[in-house]
C-alpha cells in the first residue's frame, strides 16, 4: 500500500534546492554517521546518543523515530516538501532506498532518491486538515490519517486535493494519544475529543490549565491551542520541542515563527489565556462564494436565495479575493459595470483569523456588519456576521437574566420567614446583612416548618431538587467558560420551569 511522507528542506530550505535540483529527499543531522547498518529504531537511537553526547533523551527519542521513518519509507511512496518561505508544496515520489553520502557536505548525506512529480502545488489547494499535517515541526513525519496518502496521491495528479468529509476516530485513551503520536509524529483530532480524554465537556478556565500542564508532562503539544477553534475543529499534537534541541541538526522554525506558532504548553502554565477567540465561535464554516469572473446576475440570485447581506468572491482554490455587497452593486449599476462581478467588487474586505480574540474585532463586525474568516493562505474558512454574534449574545445573556430574576423572587417569598425559622447558614447569612446563596434556597424549602409557612401550592420534594438543578447551574455558571451554555439545555430549560412557578406565587407589585 502507497504511503505518504513528510520530508522538509531545512529549516533555513538549505537543502530544498539542491533536493529539488537532484531529484533527492534529504534528511539533515550533520553529526550524524551512516545508518544502513540500523535493523531497528533502537539502533538509530544508539548512533544518535553516540553523535549528540550533549543532546537529552527526549530529544534523541524524538529524532530517533523520525530517522527510521526516512530509512525504512518504500520505494513507491510519496513524498511532500513544503517549500519554505513559499506558498507551495513539492509532491514526488520515491525512487530509491537509503543513501548516505559521505563525501557529501555535513547536513546533505542522508539522502533518498525521488522523482519530482509537481514542485509547485499551491498550499491554498490543500485542504487545512491536510496543510496542517505537513505543517507540523517535524523534519520527517507519515501523513497517515484522513485518507492523507490517496488525497497527496490526486495532488501529484491533479494538483488539487480532493478533501476529506469523514469523521474523525479519536484515540482511545491518553495512552493511545502517546502512541499515536510516537509513531506517525503528529495526532489530530478534534478539541471536543481532546478534552474529552480527561472526561471533560466543555472549555472552562480551570480545565484549560489542567489539560496544558497534563499535555507538558506527557512531552505534547498541540497547536493551534484547543481554545481557538470550535469544540469540533481540528487540533494537532505533536512532540514538545525540547528547548535544548540541536539547532544545527534538525529544522527548527525561525524565531519570529516559533514565537506566534509555537508557544509550548508550558508557556501557557499558570496564565491561561481567557480571551474569546472568533475560531471559538460556532460562525458559518459552509460560506456561499462567487467567482469574480462570474455574472452579476448569478450573485444577485444567490444573496437574494440565501437572504445575505454580502459574499466573498474566490479563486478556484476558495482563496479570498474580495466582497460584494447590495451597496457595492448598487455603486456598480450606477456606475455602468453591473456586467460581472469584478465591476461590483470591494477588493479589501475586512478578515480576521481564527486565533484573534472576538472583543478586539467586534468593532469591525458592528460597523461591517461582517468579517469573513481567512487562513494563513487567505482560503475562506467561515464567514461571522452581527446575527451570529446576537445569538452568542442571548446564549450567554439569557441565562444570567433568569438566575437574576429566580433569586430576585425566591428573596421576596422567603423574607416572611422569621430569623428563628430559617436553617442555620441561612440565618447567620441574614444576620449579617447578606442575601442567600442560590444553594441555601432549597435547604430552606426542605425543612417542613418553613415549607408550612411559605404555603407554596407545589410539591416540597418536586420544588427542593428544582432548586438543587438551578443552583448547580448557577455553579457552573460562576466559571469562566469559552464554550456557549447550550450544552446544558435541559438545565436552562428546568431554569425557566422553576420562574414560571415562582411567578405564579410571587407577583410583582402594580404601580
Amino acid at each position: 500500500m502507497t504511503r505518504a511522507w513528510t520530508v522538509r528542506g531545512g529549516q533555513f530550505r538549505e537543502r530544498e534546492e539542491q533536493a529539488l535540483g537532484d531529484g533527492l529527499v534529504i534528511a539533515g543531522w550533520e553529526e550524524l554517521g551512516d545508518l544502513s547498518s540500523c535493523e531497528s529504531v533502537s539502533d538509530v537511537g544508539i548512533l544518535l546518543a553516540r553523535d549528540y553526547p550533549d543532546t537529552t533523551s527526549g530529544t534523541v527519542d524524538n529524532w530517533k523515530h523520525q530517522l527510521w521513518r526516512f530509512i525504512t519509507m518504500k520505494t513507491g511512496d510519496l513524498v511532500v516538501m513544503p517549500r519554505k518561505y513559499l506558498a507551495v508544496v513539492g509532491v514526488g515520489r520515491l525512487t530509491g532506498d537509503y543513501e548516505y553520502r559521505k563525501n557529501a557536505e555535513p547536513g546533505f548525506r542522508h539522502v533518498r532518491r525521488v522523482e519530482w512529480i509537481r514542485t509547485n502545488v499551491d498550499r491554498a489547494a490543500i485542504g487545512g486538515d491536510l496543510r496542517d499535517s505537513m505543517g507540523a515541526f517535524l523534519t520527517i513525519r507519515e501523513l497517515s490519517r484522513r485518507n492523507a496518502a490517496a488525497r497527496v496521491q490526486n495532488l501529484a495528479e491533479t494538483g488539487n486535493d480532493p478533501g476529506y468529509d469523514g469523521g474523525i476516530e479519536p484515540p482511545a485513551d491518553l495512552e493511545g494519544l502517546e502512541h499515536d503520536v510516537q509513531q506517525d509524529g503528529t495526532r489530530q483530532l478534534t478539541a471536543r475529543d481532546l478534552i474529552g480524554l480527561w472526561g471533560w465537556q466543555r472549555r472552562t478556565g480551570d480545565l484549560i490549565d489542567f489539560v496544558d500542564q497534563e499535555l507538558a508532562q506527557r512531552g505534547l503539544h498541540v497547536e493551534p491551542h484547543f481554545t481557538e477553534v470550535q469544540l469540533d475543529g481540528l487540533v494537532t499534537v505533536s512532540p514538545l520541542d525540547p528547548p535544548d534541541r540541536d539547532a544545527a541538526s534538525d529544522d527548527l522554525p525561525p524565531t519570529d515563527e516559533e514565537d506566534s506558532t509555537t508557544r509550548t504548553a508550558q508557556d501557557r502554565s499558570g496564565e491561561a489565556d481567557l480571551s474569546w477567540r472568533i475560531g471559538s465561535l460556532p460562525f458559518v464554516t459552509q460560506v456561499v462564494t462567487v467567482r469574480i469572473e462570474d455574472a452579476l446576475s448569478r450573485a444577485i440570485t444567490r444573496m437574494v436565495e440565501g437572504d445575505f447581506s454580502q459574499l466573498p468572491v474566490v479563486n478556484h482554490h476558495n482563496v479570498l479575493r474580495g466582497v460584494i455587497t447590495w451597496e457595492s452593486i448598487a455603486r456598480a449599476q450606477l456606475g455602468g459595470r453591473a456586467g460581472t462581478v469584478k465591476g461590483a467588487l470591494d477588493p479589501h474586505p475586512r478578515t480576521a483569523r481564527k486565533q484573534e480574540e472576538l472583543f478586539v474585532r467586534l468593532g469591525d463586525v458592528q460597523h461591517r456588519g461582517f468579517l469573513i474568516v481567512v487562513d494563513e493562505e487567505n482560503v475562506v474558512n467561515g464567514i461571522l456576521t452581527a446575527t451570529d454574534l446576537s445569538g452568542q449574545l442571548k446564549l450567554r445573556v439569557e441565562p444570567c437574566t433568569l438566575l437574576e430574576e429566580v433569586e430576585r423572587r425566591l428573596r421576596r417569598l422567603t423574607s416572611r420567614l422569621a430569623d428563628q425559622e430559617l436553617p442555620d447558614k441561612a440565618r447567620t447569612k441574614r444576620a449579617r446583612g447578606e442575601n442567600f446563596t442560590l444553594g441555601q434556597y432549597k435547604f430552606i424549602v426542605e425543612k417542613d416548618n418553613c415549607w408550612a409557612k411559605l404555603g407554596w401550592p407545589y410539591e416540597q420534594d418536586d420544588m427542593a431538587d428544582r432548586l438543587k438543578t438551578v443552583a448547580d447551574y448557577r455553579n457552573r455558571m460562576a466559571h469562566w467558560d469559552v464554550d456557549a451554555p447550550e450544552q446544558d439545555a435541559g438545565a436552562l430549560t428546568a431554569k425557566r420551569q422553576l420562574l414560571k412557578l415562582l411567578k405564579i406565587i410571587d407577583r410583582d407589585p402594580t404601580p
